[in-house]
């Protein structure tokens, strides 16, 4: 297991949609790209993993017409063989376990990215880790998002814990870890905008109002709000994964330096109880 070469897939999916068969582009793309991956955990039939991927950033099927020159982009720029050297040279570092890796043009890969047009997301499961990237995507870049879905990896394995069984306060650190890594080896340039979002001041409010009575509860699917926010809500915007970012590196700080990869190992109740955001005072 590695990085798997996923170019094959795409073409033969640029193919398909060529012929004109009378099958309908999304068919094909999940007959194509997504059957392939029914042997992976989660288990999953094909539809689920394509419903599941899109959400994720995996490129719409329409989008046919432009992937020939997008792959041949992504292969000119040598991004599965720079995952694939970056990904050994983790997996050394943290002494994580082996994973398949998947990379996928992104939605709208060839446009220029902004703020409605991400150049890059991720998504890691215990069996395997997607890619998303587009054709602007630094390598330190690609290299830091490999890194923080990496970790992920590396963490849930450690937790050992099925999705439904992992509580708030893992989710959180799970993401901080995942961040606090890109920190670590690529330096502050390459963080998430979410990481410096808001003042301590005003995390530490919310933390104390809305996430410590809600650390122990369980699923990951109950999490996503206090991850992800809204823009107009009483959880802000991102305001997890920034909370979660913040508990790490604040434990880091205060408890640190740590070995290459024994922070990750580290009890999401001591981590807490290091850092700047502390449950009881």
């Amino acid at each position: 297991m590695s990085v798997i070469k996923t170019q094959p897939w795409l073409y033969e999916f640029i193919e398909l949609c060529e012929e004109q068969s009378g099958k309908g582009a999304s068919y094909i793309q999940c007959e194509t790209l997504c059957g392939p991956l029914e042997g992976l955990k989660p288990k999953a039939n094909p539809e689920v993993w394509q419903y599941e991927l899109q959400n994720y950033g995996l490129f719409e099927p329409y989008e046919w017409n432009d992937l020939k020159s997008t792959i041949k982009k992504l292969e000119d720029q040598k991004v599965w063989q720079i995952v694939e050297q970056e990904y050994q040279y983790l997996r050394r570092l943290w002494k994580g376990p082996k994973v398949s890796i998947y990379i996928f043009p992104i939605k709208n890969a060839n446009m220029k990215s902004g703020k409605q047009t991400p150049n890059k997301n991720g998504v890691a499961y215990s069996g395997a880790l997607f890619l998303f990237v587009s054709v602007d995507l630094p390598i330190t870049e690609l290299k830091a998002l490999l890194a923080h879905e990496y970790n992920h990896v590396c963490r849930i394995k450690h937790l050992n814990l099925d999705s439904n069984k992992i509580t708030l306060k893992d989710s959180l650190i799970i993401e901080g870890l995942g961040e606090y890594a890109v920190k670590d080896l690529y330096g502050e340039k390459w963080l998430g905008p979410w990481a410096n979002l808001y003042s301590f001041e005003d995390a530490s409010a919310i933390w104390k109002r809305l996430f410590i009575p809600s650390l122990n509860v369980q699923d990951i699917n109950n999490h996503y709000p206090f991850l992800y926010g809204k823009t107009r809500g009483p959880l802000p915007k991102w305001i997890g994964y920034h909370l979660g970012f913040q508990i790490v590196d604040s434990y880091q700080k205060n408890h640190g330096p740590f070995n290459k990869g024994e922070l990750y190992y580290k009890s999401s109740d001591e981590i807490i109880a290091g850092s700047k955001f502390t449950i009881d005072e």
